[in-house]
C-alpha cells in the first residue's frame, strides 16, 4: 500500500493528514475507479478489525459498512448494514472481488474491488453518488465478533463522490461542535478565570488607586474576566446538545458535572448583582457566598474537564493531556501559594516597622512599593504560563 496516485488518479482519506500507509499508525482508504468499478484498500494499525462506511449523514445508521476482520489470525472481508447503533448485521455472502489480505506488525491491511452499482444487493450503495465516509478500528474476539470502537470514528467533514475528482483528504475523529466546545471551556477555565481570581485576590491593595472607567481597576479587570468565563462557558455549554441533538447516555458523569458548573457560572454573577455595599452589614456574608461558590464552580470545572478529555467525542492524547492538566493544576495553586506567602511576609514586615514611630511612613511607602513590583512580576509570568498552557491544549485539539 502507497499514497502515490491520492489525489490524482485515487480517492484517498489519511489519518494523520498526509501519512504513510507504509507507517504503523497511519489509517489509510483510498478508492481508485477502473471502469465499472472501484479498487478498495484500507488499511490501518488494528489487532481487530478496521472498517468503514458510507452514510447519508454524520450519525451511525442506514449505512452501507465494509469491515476487515481479524480472526485467530486470518482476516476476513464482509459486507454490512449497519442499523441505528446497534452492532453491525454481516451478510451471508457478498458482491466483493479480487479479495486480498495482509497482518503483520499489528497493521492490518485489505484490499478488495467491487462494482460501482449493485442492483442485486439493495443494501449496497451506488458509488456514483456522495455520502459521508465513516473509518473505525476496534477489538475483535477470537470467534470474529467484534466489538463497539472505542474511539470516535473518523467522519469526513462534508460528501463525497469517490468516483468523482480524485481527493487526498484528512480526517477527524472529533466533531467540529465537540472541538469548539472543548476549546471555549479551556480558554474560559484555564485562562480568563484563573486570571481573573489571581487579580480580585491579590491585587486590590496594588491598584486601589487606579480607576478604570469610573471603578477601581482591579474590579473592572475582574469583572470583564469573570463576564468573559460566563459567555464562554455558556455558548461552549450548548454546542455537544446541538451536536447530540439531546443528552448523551455514554459521557458518565462527565455532562452531570458541565450542568452543575453551569449552574453556578450563571449563579455568580447573579448573586454579584446583589452586592451590598462595602460597608453594610451583610457584606460578610456575601463574600463569603461568592468566594465560595467560585471555588467550587473551579474545582468541579477542573474536574470536569478531566473526564471529558478521554470521552470517545473528544480524546485528547492519553497520557499527555492527564499529565499537562495536573501541571496546569500545580501551576495555578502554586502561584497562588506563593503570593499568600509573600502577602503574609509583607504584612508581618509592615508590622514590625510599625514599632518604629520615626520611619513608619517612609518603611510602609517601601514595602508597598516592593509588594507592587513582586505581584506585577508574578502576574506577567503567570499569565504566560497560563496561554502556554492554553495554547498546548488548542494544538492538540486540531491535531485529533
Amino acid at each position: 500500500f502507497n499514497a502515490s496516485g491520492c489525489g490524482s488518479v485515487k480517492f484517498c482519506i489519511r489519518n494523520p493528514s498526509n501519512c504513510d500507509p507504509e507507517s504503523a499508525s497511519c489509517f489509510f482508504l483510498s478508492f481508485q475507479q477502473e471502469k465499472s468499478s472501484v479498487l478498495i484498500e484500507l488499511s490501518g494499525p488494528s489487532e481487530g478489525y478496521l472498517a468503514f462506511a458510507l452514510s447519508h449523514d454524520q450519525w451511525m445508521g442506514g449505512d452501507d459498512a465494509y469491515l476487515c476482520v481479524n480472526e485467530d489470525h486470518h482476516v476476513y472481508v464482509s459486507t454490512a448494514y449497519l442499523k441505528g447503533r446497534s452492532p453491525p448485521v454481516l451478510d451471508s455472502e457478498n458482491a466483493l472481488e479480487d479479495v486480498s489480505w495482509r497482518l503483520v506488525d499489528g497493521v492490518l491491511q485489505c484490499s478488495f474491488r467491487r462494482s460501482i452499482r449493485l442492483p442485486a444487493y439493495k443494501a449496497r450503495f451506488n458509488l456514483d453518488a456522495s455520502y459521508y465516509i465513516f473509518l473505525a478500528d476496534g477489538e475483535a474476539s477470537e470467534g470474529g465478533l467484534i466489538y463497539k470502537h472505542r474511539r470516535q470514528p473518523l467522519i469526513t467533514n462534508g460528501m463525497y463522490n469517490v468516483t468523482g475528482l480524485p481527493q487526498d483528504l484528512g480526517g477527524s475523529r472529533s466533531p467540529r461542535l465537540i472541538k469548539a466546545h472543548g476549546a471555549l471551556m479551556f480558554v474560559a477555565w484555564i485562562t480568563t478565570v484563573s486570571i481573573g481570581v489571581i487579580i480580585a485576590r491579590f491585587f486590590k491593595p496594588v491598584w486601589s488607586h487606579s480607576f478604570l472607567f469610573g471603578k477601581e481597576m482591579w474590579f473592572q479587570v475582574h469583572r470583564m474576566l469573570m463576564l468573559t468565563t460566563v459567555m464562554l462557558t455558556s455558548i461552549s455549554f450548548v454546542l455537544p446538545f446541538i451536536y447530540r441533538g439531546g443528552w448523551s447516555q455514554h459521557a458518565g458523569f462527565h455532562p452531570y458535572l458541565g450542568c452543575t458548573v453551569m449552574a453556578l457560572t450563571i449563579f455568580q454573577p447573579l448573586m454579584a448583582g446583589f452586592r451590598p455595599s462595602r460597608h453594610a452589614p451583610r457584606r460578610q456574608l456575601f463574600n463569603w457566598f461568592h468566594w465560595s461558590t467560585g471555588t467550587t464552580a473551579r474545582i468541579l470545572a477542573v474536574v470536569t474537564m478531566f473526564l471529558g478529555m478521554d470521552l470517545p467525542a473528544l480524546d485528547l492524547p492519553d497520557p499527555w493531556d492527564t499529565y499537562t492538566m495536573i501541571g496546569f493544576v500545580a501551576w495555578h495553586v502554586g502561584t497562588d501559594v506563593l503570593l499568600e506567602v509573600h502577602s503574609y511576609c509583607l504584612v508581618r514586615k509592615v508590622e514590625v516597622i510599625e514599632d518604629d514611630r520615626v520611619q513608619i511612613l517612609q518603611s510602609l511607602t517601601s514595602a508597598e512599593a516592593e509588594g507592587r513590583l513582586f505581584k506585577q512580576i508574578v502576574l506577567t509570568i503567570y499569565v504566560c504560563g497560563n496561554i502556554v498552557y492554553l495554547i498546548a491544549f488548542l494544538a492538540a485539539i486540531n491535531q485529533i
